[in-house]
């Protein structure tokens, strides 16, 4: 009886595996967990064109705003390799947020989901990413950082 309930506890642990990720070295609040479908050690791996699905779980705004924008670097060596979110995905209150709507209170507690196709212009290649969201007076209210291996 109590290994079935073991099993039944550490199931969806296992099933909804979590992505690790580091903060971002601008200090900005991390949400509790992030979910990014296939990956559960890093790198990750990114297949170029592909579909990316990333979920920031319980992310606390440190500041009330009346919008979020969602940003993305990939940093090569430490060197940005140019590549930006696309626009019609930076909106994060239109596309994106999940349990709120804005405006944003200070301490409200709300998930992200980045949902799209990558098409990057390296592959073969180990990447730093950054995907974070920023409050209207630019404030960082969320950031991660993971590696991901880009592939063709």
């Amino acid at each position: 009886m109590y290994k079935f309930l073991l099993i039944a506890a550490l199931l969806p642990a296992v099933v909804f595996g979590q992505t690790p990720f580091r903060p971002c070295s601008n200090g900005a609040p991390t949400p509790a967990s992030l979910n990014i479908e296939g990956c559960t050690a890093l790198p990750c791996t990114i297949v170029s064109g592909g579909g990316l699905v990333a979920r920031g779980i319980g992310i606390t705004s440190p500041v009330a705003t009346p919008t979020l924008e969602a940003h993305l670097t990939a940093r090569l060596l430490g060197l940005d390799v140019g590549f930006e979110i696309p626009e019609d995905l930076r909106d994060a209150c239109a596309v994106g947020i999940s349990g709120a709507s804005c405006p944003i209170a200070a301490g409200q507690t709300f998930d992200y989901e980045l949902n799209y196709s990558m098409e990057l212009p390296l592959v073969g290649i180990t990447v730093q990413v950054e995907v974070g969201l920023t409050a209207a007076d630019g404030t960082d209210v969320t950031c991660v950082e993971i590696d991901a291996a880009i592939v063709g």
